[in-house]
Parts: C-alpha cells; sequence; structure tokens
C-alpha cells in the first residue's frame, strides 16, 4: 500500500489565515477557498464587502487547478491556444470564472494535495493573495521534510 500526502484542516486554515492578511494589507474585498486533492472544500472564508460572485469564482478556480494539477489562469491559456475538449471537463471548467487567474495548484512531495482559489479583485489581485497561501503551505511542507 502506498502512503499519500493529504492536506488537513491545520494547513487550510494556515494557508487561508496567510492570504487574509495579505488581502487585509492591501484592502482587498475577496472569498479564499481551499480544497484537497480531489477539489472538496475544506476552509473557505470571505471578507466583509467580497462580492456573493466570488464565493462561486474561488472555489471554481481552486476547483480547477486541484482537479487539472495546474493553475487555474494555465486552463484559460490552453483554451485559448486551441485546447477546447477542456471546456467538457465535468467539475472542472463549469464556470467561465474557473479559467482566470487565482487558482494555484498545492503539492507535497510532488503530488498534488489541493489548491487555492481566491476571487473578488482584479485577477493580479487575486493571483498575489493566493501566492501568499501557496507560498504559507509550501514553508509547511518544507519544514515538515527538514
Amino acid at each position: 500500500m502506498q502512503m499519500i500526502p493529504c492536506l488537513d484542516l491545520a494547513d487550510s486554515e494556515a494557508i487561508v489565515f496567510s492570504a487574509l492578511q495579505t488581502a487585509e494589507r492591501s484592502g482587498s474585498q475577496v472569498s479564499i477557498a481551499v480544497v484537497d486533492g480531489a477539489g472538496l472544500l475544506i476552509r473557505f472564508s470571505r471578507i466583509d464587502g467580497a462580492s456573493a460572485a466570488s464565493v462561486e469564482a474561488a472555489m471554481a478556480k481552486a476547483r480547477t487547478a486541484a482537479l487539472t494539477g495546474k493553475d487555474s489562469a494555465a486552463a484559460e491559456q490552453a483554451i485559448a491556444s486551441g485546447r477546447l475538449a477542456l471546456l467538457s471537463l465535468q467539475g472542472v471548467l463549469h464556470q467561465p470564472c474557473a479559467l482566470m487567474a487565482g487558482g494555484l495548484v498545492l503539492r507535497s512531495q510532488g503530488v498534488v494535495v489541493g489548491a487555492i482559489g481566491v476571487s473578488g479583485m482584479t485577477p493580479d489581485q487575486d493571483l498575489a493573495i493566493a501566492r501568499a497561501g501557496a507560498d504559507c503551505f509550501a514553508l509547511r511542507v518544507q519544514d515538515c521534510s527538514s
């Protein structure tokens, strides 16, 4: 039997906390979703004032990244390059917002263990906030393997 790493609640809470700190420093009103490797929600947070649309968008970006193993913006680029078959993936790209920047894959030991999705601001701002959460997770993984 193989042992595979997985994202746990403590990891997801640290990821969201780091992303929230970055969002609050910049005055960003966003929703933040962390999903496991199957794209199922583990942790979610919505900053006061974040739009209702950002809730579903954050989850869609995270789900897309987890299920494709690529950051959500990569799906947009692939489709723009002609890989239209991606549009038919069930449960992945069911919302156009799933193709925008802000969904980042989380890996441990080379395995996709989940993803973070952020929505509510511009794609670059969403990506920067998601990056803070992903960087926090990378540090946690590095500390565990040391």
